[in-house]
């Protein structure tokens, strides 16, 4: 399923995995003592707001609670921030197009609420089996806790039924968990060309056994004890990995939020030099340049005939006034070489804050208008897509374009670019 990708096998196996575990979850609910489980989670969720700053903070540091802290307090933190490294990659790989704050929230609180109705029931039914006087099945438990679970579904109708439907939840788990594991360390150990790109299915197939032959191994040689005390090892130097995880996020938040500011403080001169006026586009011909749907050739001849030696004319123009430029074709990472698709006019290309204006014919579908193709159009046509920074989109096609509107674009987004390194240097100065 790893090999198939995100959108395909791996969505296809999450979405069954939650609706089998919410159906089995529902099972318990419905078959067991549900006025007593429904009760049972409001107080576990207000006991959880109620105790969760003190249980934050408990130590045990005037008590003998021999393992305990080891056992499961630490185990826990340290598997969690094990699992933080691809979990959050993943989470982020599938939550591309998603603003931080839609993300975080989701994040936050979907697992969250799903945990507390997981526990909630088969925790609280089995308080409630013990409660009712069932003493053996809180022994059984206790001598055999990889079979409680079993044993508590035994407790209700049709156990053969929901046994077969647990067993088949659990593999899901496991499976959905090693795919999406493989698939962020093929991420992280290729060389990707842009963001939605995922790695090759070979290395996909070579993570997920190697992943799954470590998981036997361990369970081989010294069983769950092995894997806890595997878990709390490697989480020691991933819990410094997260700590400059949070202040590479943090830098790089401060320096979006600087590129934001720059295109608020050049707007104002953008759309003023935008003012129609004596040698500028007329509303006519903008219109036209609007519903034209150009083909390949077109693209190729406008690139050609325009955009190449206009951008050529403002490099030179810079490389006079001091200031190192140039353009050319790149590939996909950027780099100049000599058939690239991409077209790219660079300043500063050494620097920390290179800036980079590069073109991109894109090819589309032709929109409809009023559920009809336009006339003398194929299916589909080409745009002249602007991206910045070596990669990021600014949705806006500046094919048509005259040499002067070209101009204009390039020493708008310069400006910005400006202003952005003002800006980053004001924080520099004001940091030092």
């Amino acid at each position: 399923m790893a090999v198939s990708g995100v959108d395909k096998g791996i969505k296809f196996l999450s979405i069954l995995n939650v609706v089998l575990a919410i159906v089995l979850s529902l099972w318990v609910l419905v078959a067991g003592n549900t006025k007593f489980l429904l009760n049972a989670f409001v107080l576990n969720v207000t006991d959880f707001v109620r105790l969760f700053p003190n249980m934050a903070g408990q130590t045990f540091a005037f008590e003998d609670t021999g393992t305990w802290m080891t056992d499961w307090t630490l185990f826990f933190w340290a598997w969690w921030i094990a699992f933080a490294s691809f979990v959050g990659l993943f989470l982020a790989r599938i939550s591309r197009g998603r603003t931080i704050r839609q993300f975080v929230l989701g994040t936050l609180t979907i697992p969250f609420i799903y945990i507390f109705m997981w526990i909630s029931i088969y925790g609280n039914s089995a308080l409630d089996i013990i409660r009712s006087g069932d003493k053996k099945f809180g022994e059984s438990v206790m001598l055999s806790p990889e079979g409680g679970f079993y044993d508590l579904l035994s407790r209700y109708p049709a156990f053969a039924v929901i046994a077969a439907l647990a067993t088949i939840t659990a593999l899901l788990f496991y499976v959905t968990t090693a795919d999406s594991a493989a698939l962020v360390m093929a991420n992280l150990s290729s060389n990707l060309r842009n963001p939605a790109e995922d790695g090759r299915a070979g290395l996909r197939i070579f993570w997920a056994l190697s992943t799954g032959a470590l998981t036997v191994a361990m369970l081989l040689v010294g069983g769950i004890g092995a894997l806890q005390s595997a878990t709390v090892i490697m989480g020691l130097p991933f819990a410094f990995v997260v700590i400059l995880v949070m202040i590479g996020l943090y830098k790089a938040l401060r320096v979006e939020a600087n590129r934001v500011d720059s295109v608020d403080t050049t707007l104002p001169g953008s759309l003023a030099r935008r003012s129609r006026g004596p040698g500028h586009e007329t509303w006519q011909r903008q219109l036209g340049r609007v519903l034209s749907f150009p083909n390949k050739s077109r693209a190729e001849e406008f690139e050609q005939k325009v955009l190449i030696p206009t951008l050529h004319e403002v490099a030179e123009e810079m490389e006079g006034r001091g200031i190192s430029s140039r353009c050319g074709r790149v590939d996909s990472e950027g780099v100049f070489v000599d058939d690239g698709e991409l077209f790219q006019f660079e300043v500063d290309g050494d620097g920390e804050y290179p800036f980079r204006y590069q073109v991109w014919p894109h090819k589309v579908s032709v929109p409809s208008f009023g559920g009809m193709v336009p006339r003398g159009t194929g299916e589909d046509y080409y745009r002249m897509e602007v991206y910045l920074d070596g990669g990021t989109g600014q949705g806006y096609d500046i094919m048509g374009f005259s040499k002067e509107q070209i101009i204009d674009d390039v020493l708008d987004q310069y400006e910005r670019h400006v202003e952005f390194l003002q800006l980053q240097e004001n924080i520099t100065h004001r940091d030092d």
